[in-house]
């Protein structure tokens, strides 16, 4: 399997999640599609955000679903520091296991479920002056009319409850392992 990420072992080793969410106002934008089994993920970390912060004034929680660039208009009016994307995507790993990776480290041609790339609109945001990151799960199925997998299940609940913690102040960052 090859990886979607450029030089990603080169450009950046560890990120630490809870800078990137403390860093002002910011935005999480869910992108799935909950017909695709694990495709879903990305949709359901919003969902979970959504409810855990139904009216933040420093956090911005969208599902996109499969039509993130819908959303460009609701992002640049809130104005955010950070955009956060949480998708899955193919980047050789074990099924389950995430990444955060800036944008830019993406490959042109990331494969995708969804109809606009998420590199091309990060790069619409940049040129606002948002810092646009990309947290990739490894999806282990996203035919159509499959169920989310375990792993990846497992993972978007511990995704969500891991963002629930940073921005309620406790106990944040990239979990080890």
């Amino acid at each position: 399997m090859g990886s979607c990420f450029q030089d990603f072992k080169d450009k950046l080793t560890t990120v630490d999640l809870t800078e990137i969410l403390k860093s002002g106002k910011a935005a999480v934008v869910g992108i799935g599609n909950r017909l695709r089994g694990d495709d879903a993920a990305g949709s359901i970390v919003a969902e979970r955000l959504a409810a855990a912060f139904p009216t933040s004034p420093s956090l911005l929680v969208i599902d996109a679903e499969t039509v993130p660039e819908n959303y460009f208009g609701d992002l640049i009016q809130a104005h955010p520091e950070v955009v956060l994307f949480v998708d899955v995507a193919d980047f050789g790993g074990q099924p389950g296991e995430w990444e955060l990776v800036p944008l830019q480290a993406l490959a042109d041609k990331l494969p995708s479920t969804h109809t606009m790339s998420v590199k091309f609109l990060g790069q619409w945001l940049e040129t606002e002056r948002i810092s646009c990151w990309l947290l990739a799960i490894q999806p282990k199925q996203i035919a159509f009319g499959v169920p989310m997998s375990r792993e990846v299940a497992k993972a978007a609940e511990e995704i969500a409850q891991l963002f629930v913690r940073i921005l309620k102040g406790t106990k944040g960052g990239r979990p080890d392992g």
